[in-house]
């Protein structure tokens, strides 16, 4: 491969492809949100300051959503090394519990990646203070009643600092 071609390769997306989203990572957001806005009620919060998270340069980042008090949740269907990524924003946002919510979409084995994000949350959060749960359903395959119980379960945890058999 020549240099031209090279650098070719690394063509910055064409404008019309800049900052589009693909409709099916909208549509498992959207459903993993409708997951949690219930399982929450009126605690969950999904506000720009809220959810904002500094990095100590520039915009920062932002997480999914809150309940209150003091939970921040991310909600993910990605690959296990995107979900890793998240879990950075996570555990840099103010609020001390955290909760990863994961879709069984584009993971190859989401109870894998599950296990993975309990290990690096335990390097940086206590254990009474975070949680990863795997929802059963995701967009096109919805299971609401088994996911919300799930999240509810893992929400009511976290507010009371136990672990449940």
């Amino acid at each position: 491969m020549n240099q031209q071609h090279a650098i070719r390769s690394f063509a910055p997306a064409p404008a019309e492809h800049v900052g589009v989203v693909n409709p099916a990572i909208q549509n498992h957001d959207a459903y993993g949100k409708r997951v949690l806005r219930t399982a929450a009620g009126p605690l969950y919060r999904e506000g720009a300051a809220q959810c904002r998270v500094d990095l100590g340069a520039g915009l920062g980042a932002t997480i999914d959503g809150v309940v209150a008090p003091d939970i921040a949740v991310e909600i993910e269907a990605r690959v296990a090394k995107q979900v890793r990524g998240a879990l950075l924003d996570l555990i840099c946002h103010r609020y001390p519990k955290k909760l990863l919510i994961l879709m069984p979409v584009w993971a190859r084995n989401p109870e894998l990646t599950a296990r993975q994000c309990r290990h690096i949350l335990g390097r940086f959060v206590p254990a009474d203070d975070f949680r990863v749960v795997v929802l059963a359903g995701k967009a096109g395959d919805e299971q609401l009643d088994t996911d919300i119980a799930r999240v509810r379960s893992v929400l009511a945890e976290l507010a009371t600092g136990e672990l449940r058999p």
